[in-house]
């Protein structure tokens, strides 16, 4: 009874917050259709798709699909949108399950989060505007960790990763003594019953390990004064990425680099073009 208690609160605690969008592409002047894509649960996610200008109908363009973090959604990327239509890639902006307008589940983890990328490219690889070989995963924070994760078992042109972190352990020890939950017993039993309840080992899916399974080109961005994550995370997954990735520290910005966007653009768009 007290190990069914516990579990109920874990899941409760480590729930991520459904945040409602206040952006839409309209808000950018951007036009864009609202898709529904079926999850691999049985359920949906819901997206913006934001078609690439192209001169021919019949042509196919590269297409970037681009994932939010731990309870944010959609709207919160946009920010990345002229990018990547001023680069005539096609756009699919996702909420994750349990986020945004996307369907419910008992619970989300990254294990998920890159299954719902997983759903998204599938849908996307179906259209005939896309180029199958030219989709790339844009994500942030989770969404950055998924996207190693899906790469490492699946085929994309590319990653761009933003603020992602090494190891999901580390996050857990440092969110668990945030909220002063005990480090005897209680900490232990909750790692344990969180890798339990996502149906995978921490170390199967930390990203300083996916990464180096990836046979693609990846980008890392972070913020230098990252608290949630801190700067030395990049550094060890610079270490153990593929030949040829990049990495660029953002001065003067945190977690969310949404503030650093102008400095950021250039060096995302110049890894993109590589890939046109």
């Amino acid at each position: 009874m007290i190990q069914k208690l516990l579990k109920r609160w874990m899941l409760r605690k480590f729930r991520a917050p459904r945040l409602p969008h206040k952006r839409s592409p309209d808000s950018l002047n951007i036009k864009a259709e609202a898709v529904r894509i079926e999850a691999a649960d049985g359920g949906f996610l819901f997206g913006w798709w934001i078609p690439a200008f192209q001169e021919s109908h019949s042509s196919r363009a590269p297409t970037a699909i681009v994932l939010h973090g731990w309870g944010a959604n959609a709207g919160m990327m946009l920010d990345i949108a002229p990018w990547i239509q001023d680069l005539r890639f096609n756009g699919l902006f996702i909420d994750a399950r349990c986020h945004g307008r996307s369907s419910d589940a008992d619970f989300t983890s990254m294990p998920r989060f890159a299954e719902d990328l997983e759903s998204a490219r599938t849908w996307a690889m179906a259209r005939e505007d896309v180029d199958p070989l030219k989709i790339i995963a844009i994500g942030h924070s989770v969404g950055a960790g998924a996207a190693l994760l899906s790469a490492s078992r699946s085929s994309w042109a590319a990653v761009i990763s933003l603020s992602a972190f090494a190891h999901p352990k580390d996050m857990m020890l440092r969110f668990m003594d945030e909220h002063r939950i005990p480090k005897q017993w209680i900490q232990p039993w909750i790692m344990k019953q969180v890798q339990s309840v996502i149906g995978a080992r921490f170390d199967e899916i930390a990203p300083e390990n996916t990464i180096q399974k990836l046979r693609c080109p990846v980008l890392l961005i972070h913020g230098a004064d990252d608290e949630d994550v801190p700067v030395t995370e990049a550094s060890r997954l610079m270490a153990k990425a593929p030949y040829g990735s990049l990495t660029r520290v953002i001065p003067g910005v945190g977690h969310d680099l949404r503030p650093a966007m102008p400095l950021i653009a250039p060096r995302v768009i110049k890894f993109m073009r590589t890939l046109i």
